[in-house]
């Protein structure tokens, strides 16, 4: 079919972009996860911190139950802020969208590493494992490609106004091209993050026996 051979041909266009995003996003989170679990294991106190300072959050953040549509709701909509929510997509502005795509990328590396770190010490491994796995091996690889796509604007609109500022003509076809690769890559995380949510919403909860 037409659409999985346009599927195919944006991912081996930009595999080295997928493959450079998606060892920097691993890296920083095995690092923080190694980071998270030394600090813990040396300094217990943390712990009890960190627990309080959850508890005092959940009790001002409405967190929607498990098995419910506005759960499902508020995981993708919050997933997928960088396409509609006014408060993210500046993320898309040429260059200076580049530096806050960098930033999120380390925070949101940090932050799921920290997580599952503080998950393992507090609820033991197979807590973490049942409950990231099942909507991770989705989740993350849309967290990866949604980076790669937003990547691939910054790469394809800084190179048109470099060529525009410099008087020369824009390459058309590969703007095309670029504006293409960025429109697959994103609806492809798109749906990955649908899925995710899902799994998150309905399957993950069966797995932690709430």
């Amino acid at each position: 079919m037409q659409l999985f051979r346009e599927l195919r041909e944006s991912f081996r266009r930009n595999g080295l972009l997928i493959a450079v995003i998606a060892v920097a996003f691993f890296s920083l989170l095995i690092v923080s996860g190694i980071v998270t679990y030394i600090i813990l294991l040396s300094s217990p106190g943390l712990i009890s911190d960190f627990q309080s300072v959850i508890g005092e959050t959940r009790a001002y953040i409405a967190i929607p139950p498990p098995y419910s549509n506005d759960l499902y709701r508020l995981i993708f909509l919050n997933n997928i802020g960088h396409f509609w929510n006014p408060e993210r997509i500046w993320v898309w502005i040429p260059s200076v969208g580049a530096i806050s795509l960098g930033y999120e990328l380390l925070i949101n590396a940090i932050v799921i590493g920290g997580v599952a770190s503080f998950t393992s010490v507090v609820k033991g491994p197979m807590f973490t494992v049942a409950g990231l796995t099942p909507h991770g091996v989705f989740e993350l690889p849309a967290f990866i490609l949604e980076f790669s796509g937003l990547a691939r604007w910054h790469v394809t609109m800084t190179r048109a106004l470099y060529s525009k500022l410099s008087g020369r003509p824009i390459d058309r076809p590969l703007l095309v091209v670029g504006l293409k690769d960025v429109l697959i890559l994103s609806l492809f995380s798109v749906l990955l993050f649908a899925i995710a949510a899902y799994v998150e919403t309905f399957i993950t909860p069966r797995f932690l026996g709430l």
